[in-house]
């Protein structure tokens, strides 16, 4: 297993810049699945996160409403809250270290794309964040027994008045966890080497083939697949979502 070698601020959040995530994510995918270099196609992901990076995968219901979508798990808790549909009411859970709990409502079909993306996700703070939860004092991460950090379905970047804020520690951690799914789950030169295989002609609708093309020979949702383009300069960042 490749493992980066990471700088870090003094509370354990990763100095880097998001080409150095696209180098790790794609590094980190084309180790574990190396024919992903000639051939563009879905990464495995709960291979990659259960073999690959060690963790154990679990299905948990995490809120009554799916605000939450994943969480991480970093030290061994007795008090992870989770919600007993059964029950209707939410109860503390037991839960080991190194495991990622998934919100069970993403194990429906059409969830897909989001639980691929979410599994990611979580596995992406297990591989950068270690440093910055154990280190974390914050009451939504720790408790007395374990800490761990719960990710919302409606992270947004900040801004005022239109303008993008600066990202607080727990913000830049998500973009973090973010720009890292996407470069595992769509690797920089797979997505190259598709293009080169089918060049779009740049007439009005080739973002929308370009966006359905990345969407289906990944297995990604459009949205993740055109924030991708975006980030790797194939789209305009003028550009907004829906086309």
């Amino acid at each position: 297993m490749y493992k980066p070698e990471l700088k870090y601020k003094a509370n354990g959040v990763p100095v880097i810049s998001n080409k150095e995530l696209d180098q790790i994510g794609e590094r980190m995918a084309i180790d574990f699945d190396p024919s992903l270099l000639l051939d563009p196609h879905p990464v495995d992901i709960d291979r990659f996160i259960e073999k690959y990076l060690g963790l154990h995968l679990d299905y948990m219901y995490l809120s009554h409403c799916g605000v939450y979508l994943g969480t991480m798990v970093f030290q061994t808790t007795d008090h992870l809250p989770v919600y007993i549909p059964e029950k209707h009411r939410a109860e503390y859970a037991h839960v080991d270290a190194g495991t990622i709990i998934i919100d069970s409502s993403l194990e429906a079909e059409e969830q897909e794309h989001r639980y691929r993306f979410t599994a990611g996700h979580e596995g992406s703070h297990g591989i950068l964040h270690t440093n910055y939860f154990l280190n974390s004092i914050g009451s939504e991460n720790r408790d007395e027994t374990g800490i761990y950090v719960r990710c919302r379905a409606d992270f947004k970047k900040c801004r005022q008045n239109g303008i993008l804020l600066p990202m607080s520690d727990d913000e830049r951690v998500e973009q973090q966890a973010n720009r890292l799914s996407a470069a595992i789950l769509m690797p920089q030169n797979s997505v190259k080497l598709l293009f080169a295989r089918n060049p779009y002609n740049r007439k009005a609708t080739w973002i929308i083939s370009a966006v359905n093309q990345m969407s289906a020979v990944f297995n990604v949702s459009a949205e993740a697949a055109f924030y991708r383009l975006k980030a790797l300069e194939v789209i305009d960042d003028n550009t907004q979502f829906p086309l």
